[in-house]
C-alpha cells in the first residue's frame, strides 16, 4: 500500500483477551467483536516494537513467530507502520497487518558500500561493506565499483608487474626491489640476479643503451629512432610519469637544433606493446627536473608527446622517455617552424574557422579549461568558432590524423560556459539541429594526444522530432516495446546518462505505485544506455542510468505515481528498441527453500523474489558456468513456475550483490533439464537476464553463482502474453 504519514502512532494492547487502545488519532473505525460491549473500536497500525503477545518477538514469541505480522485489520490503510521501506498491507486471510521489509527501497547506486537492508521497526540501515577478502595472503583484494565485482590481484609489493615468487613460483625473487623480477633482462656486470633465474651476470646479458645523460642518443636532425628500455633503470624525475615510477625505466635523447632559424622540437614516443605506458619530458638541462620545458603523458596510454617551442639554433634539449616495462620504443623527433602556444586555449579567444573547409587540430600541450560530460576527454582543449548567416543544421566531423586516440568535440553555448552537445570518437559527428544565425563556439580535445582533422558542415534547418525533448516526449504504453531509430537524433537530452550518444525520450505515466523495468536493446557489440528520469530530465532528475552492451536494464520498485521519462541512447546512432514493463508494486517474497524439496512457487502472474545462497548447498551445475567448476557448481536455490498456456517470461536479477548465474530448466521430475539458450551468467553490473518464450508446462528456475559466487540475490519475474 502507499505510505501515509498523517495522524499519531497508535498502539494496540491486549489485556486479558480484550483490545484496548492508546493514543488513538486518525484511525479507521470498525465493528467490535470478541465479546465487546458492541461499541465501535478503532483498529490502528500495529506497532512492531510492542512487547505484547507474540508481535514484538519478545520472550513469548514462539518458534513459528512471523515478525512481519502486526495487529488486526480489515483494510490496507490500517497497516502503515511508518517505515518507508516496508510493504504494508492487510492480510485478509489472517485479518492482520503484514509489513514486509523490501531491501530494494533502501538500495543506493553504490555496490562497494554493501547492500542496504530494510529492518522492521528501524527502516533502512547500511549493510556491511564489500571487503572482497578471500583469505589468500597472495592476493590483493579490492572492490571495483565500475564493474560491481571483487578483484583479486596477485601480490606485487614492488609494483614491477611480476608477482612474488613465494606465491607464484619462479617469478619475482625479490618483491622489495622493482629492478629485479622474472620479467627483467639480465644486466651485464652489476653483480645482481636481475631476471630471477638463480644466476648472476650470466650470458647472454644486456648492456643498457642511452640510459643516462652521458650516454644520451645525439639527435641533430628530424627522424624516427628505434630505441629500447631493455636493461635500463629509472634515473631521472619528471613531472609526469607512468603509474609505478619506482618500477619504471628511462632513456635519454640529446636533441640539438641545427643552424638556421629557431624551431619547435616535437617528440613523440610509442611503445611496442599497447599495455606499456610511456611518458616523455623535455628538459633544458639534462637530469634536472627544475629545467623541464614540458612533459606529456596520458595515464595508461602507450603513446605520449611533448614539445619545446621556439628553441634557438644550436641549443640542445633533452628528451627523457620513461616506460613502465622493458620495451622497444619508437621515438619520432620533428623540428617544426617556431611557434607560440595557441591563443585559442580558452573561451576568451576562439579561433574562427570557415564552413565546409577541413582544418587540423594538434593536441600536444593545451591546458584543460572546460568541463565536458564526455569524460573520455583526457587532454586539454582548443576552442573554435563559426558563423551562420541563417538557421542551419550543423554537423561537426572529426577524425584522427595521427596518434592512437580519438577526438572529443564539444558544442558550447554562445558564452562558451555551458556545453550543449559532446561527442567522443569519429562517428557519428556532433549534431546540432536548427542552430540560429550568428556565431557559435565549439572545442576539440582528445582521448590522448593526437592530431585531428575537423570540418564543420551545414545543412538546411529541420524540425526536431517529439522524442528529441523530454517536454514533448511521446507516450510509451506500459508493457510495450517501441523501435527507435537514432540515426538522425541529437545528443539533446542532458539527463546525465551516456553523454555523447544520440538519444530519444518517451513519457511513462504511472497512475499508482509501480514496479518498472526498462529494457534497452542495441545492435550486437554496440554500446548504448537506457535511463529513467523525472519529467524535467535535468541532471538532478536522473533516477537510474544503465550503460553497456545489449541488453541494458533499469529496475525501480515501488515507483510513486507520476510522470517519468524513459530515455534510450546509442553510441553510433543506430536502430534500437525500448521496452517498458510496468505492474502495480508487489511485495518481495523471501526464498528459503534450497533444492527440489519444497521449492518456492512463482505465481503465473510473476512476482519479485529475494534470497541468499550463502547458507545453501551446491546441488546443480549449469551450462553457462565458468570452466573447471566442481560438480554442482556454486551454492544455489530453486524456484518452480507452472504455466498453463504459452507465455513470454522475463527474468531480471538487477540489484543482486553476487555475480549471479540464472538457469531455466523444464520438465519433471525436479530439477528437469536445462533449456537451450536459457542460462545466463551475470558477470556484468546488471547481473543475469533472460527473456524467454515458454510453452505451457512446469519450469524450474535455478538461482546460482557464477564461478563459485554466493550471496544475496534478487529476481524479478514478469509473465507476459507471447
Amino acid at each position: 500500500m502507499a505510505k501515509t504519514r498523517s495522524g499519531l502512532t497508535v498502539r494496540s494492547i491486549v489485556w486479558g483477551g480484550a483490545l484496548a487502545l492508546a493514543g488513538v488519532a486518525g484511525a479507521s473505525a470498525v465493528s467490535a467483536g470478541c465479546g465487546s460491549d458492541g461499541k465501535d473500536l478503532f483498529i490502528v497500525p500495529y506497532d512492531a516494537g510492542s512487547d505484547v503477545e507474540d508481535g514484538g518477538g519478545g520472550a513469548d514469541a514462539g518458534p513459528d513467530f512471523d515478525p512481519t505480522l502486526g495487529g488486526p485489520c480489515t483494510e490496507d490503510s490500517q497497516c502503515d507502520d511508518l517505515i518507508p521501506c516496508t510493504f504494508d498491507r492487510c492480510d485478509t486471510t489472517l485479518s492482520r497487518c503484514r509489513n514486509v521489509p523490501d531491501d530494494t527501497q533502501c538500495a543506493d547506486s553504490e555496490y562497494c558500500n554493501g547492500q542496504e537492508k530494510c529492518v522492521l521497526r528501524m527502516g533502512c540501515v547500511p549493510g556491511p561493506v564489500v571487503t572482497c577478502q578471500d583469505g589468500n595472503y597472495c592476493t590483493i583484494d579490492r572492490c571495483v565499483e565500475a564493474t560491481k565485482e571483487c578483484e583479486h590481484s596477485e601480490r606485487d609489493s614492488d609494483g614491477d608487474g611480476d608477482p612474488d615468487d613465494h606465491c607464484a613460483p619462479s617469478r619475482d625473487c625479490d618483491d622489495t626491489d622493482p629492478t629485479v623480477s622474472s620479467l627483467r633482462t639480465e644486466i651485464c656486470g652489476n653483480f645482481k640476479d636481475d631476471n630471477c633465474n638463480g644466476l648472476i651476470d650470466e650470458q647472454p646479458c644486456s648492456v643498457p643503451a642511452n640510459d643516462e645523460c652521458g650516454t644520451a642518443l645525439a639527435v641533430t636532425a628530424p627522424g624516427t629512432f628505434l630505441l629500447g628500455t631493455t636493461a635500463t633503470k629509472k634515473d631521472y624525475a619528471t613531472t609526469c610519469t607512468v603509474t609505478s615510477p619506482a618500477a619504471a625505466r628511462d632513456i635519454v635523447l640529446a636533441i640539438t637544433v641545427p643552424p638556421g632559424a629557431a624551431k619547435d622540437v616535437l617528440v613523440r614516443a610509442r611503445t611496442s606493446a599497447p599495455t606499456n605506458e610511456v611518458a616523455v619530458a623535455l628538459q633544458s638541462t639534462c637530469g634536472q627536473a627544475a629545467s623541464e620545458l614540458h612533459c606529456g603523458r596520458i595515464g595508461g596510454a602507450s603513446e605520449a608527446r611533448t614539445i619545446a617551442r621556439s628553441v634557438a639554433a644550436g641549443t640542445t634539449v633533452y628528451a627523457v622517455v620513461t616506460t613502465q616495462a622493458e620495451s622497444r620504443v619508437d621515438v619520432t623527433v620533428d623540428m617544426l617552424t617556431a611557434s607560440s602556444k595557441p591563443t585559442n586555449e580558452s573561451c576568451a579567444a576562439p579561433q574562427p574557422v570557415p564552413l565546409d573547409a577541413p582544418f587540423t587540430v594538434s593536441l600536444v600541450d593545451p591546458t584543460k579549461d572546460l568541463e565536458s560530460a564526455c569524460q573520455r576527454a583526457r587532454t586539454g582543449e582548443l576552442t573554435y568558432s563559426f558563423t551562420l548567416a541563417e538557421p542551419r543544421d550543423v554537423r561537426i566531423f572529426a577524425s584522427t590524423l595521427s596518434g592512437i586516440g580519438e577526438p572529443v568535440v564539444s558544442m558550447r553555448s554562445s558564452t562558451c560556459t555551458d556545453e550543449l552537445r559532446c561527442r567522443a570518437g569519429s562517428s557519428p559527428p556532433v549534431f546540432a539541429r536548427s542552430l540560429p544565425a550568428g556565431s557559435h563556439v565549439f572545442s576539440v580535445a582528445g582521448t590522448t594526444q593526437i592530431d585531428a582533422n575537423v570540418v564543420v558542415k551545414t545543412y538546411p534547418a529541420t524540425l526536431a522530432p517529439p522524442n528529441q525533448s523530454c517536454a514533448t516526449a511521446p507516450d510509451i504504453a506500459p508493457n510495450t516495446t517501441v523501435s527507435v531509430d537514432l540515426a538522425d537524433q541529437e545528443d539533446a537530452i542532458r539527463n546525465g546518462c551516456f553523454a555523447g550518444g544520440p538519444n530519444a525520450a518517451y513519457k511513462l505515466d504511472l497512475t499508482q505505485a509501480s514496479d518498472v523495468l526498462l529494457i534497452g536493446r542495441f545492435p550486437l557489440n554496440e554500446i548504448g544506455a537506457v535511463s529513467l528520469s523525472r519529467a524535467a530530465c535535468g541532471l538532478s532528475d536522473l533516477l537510474q542510468c544503465s550503460p553497456g552492451i545489449t541488453p541494458q536494464r533499469v529496475s525501480r520498485r515501488n515507483l510513486p505515481a507520476g510522470s517519468y521519462r524513459a530515455v534510450i541512447a546509442d553510441e553510433q546512432g543506430l536502430s534500437t528498441q525500448l521496452t517498458a514493463l510496468v505492474r502495480p508494486t508487489v511485495p518481495p517474497t523471501t526464498v528459503t527453500s534450497d533444492s527440489c524439496v519444497n521449492p518456492q512457487t512463482i505465481p503465473e502472474t510473476g512476482g519479485f523474489f529475494t534470497g541468499d545462497t550463502t547458507n545453501a548447498t551446491a546441488n546443480f551445475s549449469a551450462g553457462c558456468d565458468a570452466p573447471g567448476q566442481p560438480i554442482g557448481g556454486a551454492k544455489d536455490q530453486l524456484l518452480r513456475l507452472v504455466l498453463t498456456q504459452p507465455r513470454r517470461v522475463v527474468f531480471d536479477m538487477s540489484g543482486s550483490v553476487n555475480t549471479t548465474l540464472l538457469s531455466v530448466r523444464r520438465g519433471g521430475p525436479c530439477p528437469g533439464v536445462e533449456i537451450t539458450n536459457a542460462c545466463n551468467p551475470g558477470t556484468n553490473p546488471n547481473r543475469s537476464f533472460l527473456d524467454l518464450p515458454l510453452a505451457a508446462g512446469t519450469y524450474w528456475v535455478q538461482i546460482d553463482g557464477y564461478a563459485g559466487a554466493e550471496g544475496p540475490w534478487n529476481l524479478d519475474v514478469r509473465v507476459l502474453p507471447p
